[in-house]
């Protein structure tokens, strides 16, 4: 029994038919148009449903010979086209006239036939070959003139019913997408993993269904952003700027750093504050905050934060006071962090309600009004800004300097967001088995690598074997790893963070485990911490889950020994093996330069010099507490 015809003709679905009458396999065209997670058998259904729909409304337009046609299988002729030319015996009639006492094989005979009658033959074989092209010819004509005459070209505006699959138009209905343009604002909104909002729609539906979307991109009037497709990590800087460069703009929208576009006359070249003995090549307010940018934040993270605060505070200037941020003074600075920061107004210009990526349309500076605490970090980030301008000589004077922070921040305990010996041996003993599966033996050099360098979660996330090297440290027998982090864009600057030898061991382990020689021979870019499919690096947001399940694991083992031993640990981040490091390191000799080195802090002073001899104190310290913790998990675990 066929399905029930679709209640759309889509050219998909005459491209579909058009593979069916061309012979195009069955298998094939489930694969180019079949439903994801079927079986062929629904494209099958699905053609059959498709020649009755055709053969019907072919009758109902008068057009008998459409529907004739197109209800031929592949291949099919009519049943006279297959008769030889009357003057052509059969071989059954010749083998009884020329050889009836059967002296010839077949193979002989057949031969003889055709040498006897090869013209007719040929002929008739033409004839049929003529005849074959003339039906097909006819046969596309008559499914061209059904599908100038049948297909809808889809709307934004149209229901999602009738467009695709019945199932496939029930899970999205489940989500509550009833036209396509909610299912196209849904994929913009949460770009290339929005089907994990639909039940039951999986990676390869999603990827159909936007085939479809970008097949029907005209008709529809939306291509859909190549940034909504791909994971942001994959996104090229060619793509991030979405606004036109246009550099005789008169009005300012609100638009990141990267893409905004200031008329002359506010870009800052004549801003009332500017110093008169300028150096260098500062000219406008953008290209100053992006030197400021280059020069004191180390890391992605620091930059990301300082550049929120500059951008907010330009975009400010520029829109609401109308000025260039080289032109504000005092005033202007206290209004903006006591009143603006407080309630960011009209709110429809900077508060965004949803998260939007900065390259995307509809991308706002604020998620809402700034808590006190909030505002004083905002204060405190463009103090130091205006301060290194006026070191730089862009400025003359510091329009922030002298107001009263908005609130004293507490006091960082480090010690409260840490994991004391006790918890740090639970997350050892947590990730430590007889025997490892690949990923087993991967999430525990994590722990170790984040607990051993102290380094930032994307910092391991980013970690490659090619940034190993290995040296001698006086009063080290055995060779010293180092692991280079960060980057070399513009003034900023790769730190070297020591890498203990118990850490080694394991590292080597794990490469074994990938079928991968020794580190310094392993190929460019080879991640440390791989996944388990593909050997691809693992994302920063992998790491974390890596750490906080471990992290859960020992705080389920505390408790099970002592109620509330293990609730500091089910709070824990992956930030506070950082601080761990660090207090551990202290605690066990290592000198506080070194650990502030090897922390990488935004300061130029401590993350501007490469380590030295000295880090030899940092290495033992470490490395004694790592091979003592491990001997303890080890102990444990045969017990």
């Amino acid at each position: 029994m066929h399905t029930a015809a679709p209640l759309r003709l889509t050219r998909q679905h005459f491209a579909l038919y058009r593979g069916y009458l061309d012979g195009v396999s069955e298998a094939q065209l489930h694969a180019s148009y079949g439903e994801a997670g079927s079986d062929v058998r629904s494209t099958r259904r699905l053609i059959a449903a498709l020649r009755d729909t055709l053969s019907v409304m072919a009758r109902r337009t008068h057009d008998v010979e459409a529907a004739h046609l197109l209800r031929l299988r592949p291949g099919s002729i009519p049943p006279s086209s297959d008769t030889p030319a009357p003057e052509t015996p059969t071989l059954e009639a010749f083998r009884e006239r020329s050889d009836p006492d059967g002296v010839y094989s077949e193979s002989e005979l057949l031969a003889l036939y055709k040498e006897e009658h090869r013209d007719s033959v040929s002929a008739a074989s033409d004839r049929r070959t003529a005849r074959n092209a003339r039906l097909r010819r006819r046969q596309a004509n008559a499914l061209a003139r059904m599908e100038a005459s049948l297909v809808q070209d889809p709307s934004q505006e149209h229901p999602i019913d009738g467009w695709f699959e019945p199932v496939v138009t029930g899970r999205l209905a489940a989500a509550g997408l009833t036209t396509i343009a909610d299912l196209i604002a849904l994929i913009e909104r949460r770009r290339h993993r929005w089907y994990a909002s639909v039940p039951r729609l999986g990676p390869k539906g999603a990827q159909r269904i936007v085939d479809w979307l970008v097949l029907h991109a005209e008709p529809l009037r939306h291509t859909l952003s190549p940034l909504a497709l791909v994971p942001r990590r994959q996104w090229r800087n060619e793509q991030l700027s979405t606004r036109p460069a246009d550099s005789d703009v008169d009005a300012i929208v609100v638009a990141p750093l990267e893409a905004l576009r200031v008329p002359r006359a506010l870009d800052g070249s004549a801003g009332t504050n500017r110093s008169p003995i300028g150096i260098g090549n500062l000219n406008t307010d953008v290209a100053a905050i992006k030197a400021w940018l280059d020069a004191r934040s180390a890391s992605e993270h620091t930059r990301r934060a300082y550049r929120r605060e500059a951008e907010r505070l330009l975009l400010w200037a520029l829109i609401e006071k109308e000025k260039p941020l080289s032109s504000l003074d005092s005033d202007d600075c206290a209004q903006f962090v006591a009143e603006f920061l407080t309630n960011p107004q009209p709110a429809e210009r900077w508060i965004s309600g949803q998260r939007i990526e900065r390259c995307l349309p509809g991308w706002k500076p604020f998620a809402g009004p700034l808590s006190d605490r909030s505002r004083e970090t905002a204060r405190a980030i463009l103090n130091a800004m205006f301060e290194w301008l006026v070191d730089s000589r862009y400025l003359s004077t510091n329009p922030m300097q002298g107001h009263d922070r908005v609130v004293t921040p507490p006091a960082f305990d480090a010690k409260e967001r840490s994991l004391n010996t006790e918890e740090w041996q639970a997350v050892l003993r947590s990730a430590t088995r007889p025997q490892y599966t690949f990923a087993e033996h991967r999430d525990r050099l994590a722990l170790l690598l984040a607990y051993a360098t102290g380094l930032r979660r994307a910092e391991l996330a980013e970690a490659t074997t090619d940034a190993l090297s290995v040296g001698r440290l006086p009063g080290i027998d055995t060779p010293v790893w180092r692991l280079s982090v960060g980057q070399t864009t513009g003034k900023r600057s790769m730190r070297t963070v020591l890498i203990p030898p118990a850490v080694i061991d394991v590292l080597l382990e794990n490469l074994s485990l990938r079928g991968l020689p020794n580190p310094l021979d392993c190929a460019e870019g080879t991640p440390i911490l791989a996944q388990s499919r593909g050997g691809q690096a693992i994302t920063p947001d992998g790491i974390g889950r890596i750490i906080k399940t471990a992290f859960s694991n020992a705080a389920a083992e505390l408790e099970s020994g002592a109620p509330g031993a293990g609730r500091p640990l089910a709070r824990a981040s992956t930030h506070w093996l950082r601080h761990t490091h660090s207090i551990h390191a202290l605690a066990h000799g290592a000198n506080l330069a070194d650990v502030s080195k090897g922390l990488g802090h935004a300061d130029a002073s401590t993350t501007a010099l490469y380590l030295q001899d000295e880090d030899a104190s940092r290495l033992l310290g470490v490395e004694r507490f790592i091979r003592r913790t491990l001997a303890l998990g080890n102990a444990s675990e045969s017990a």
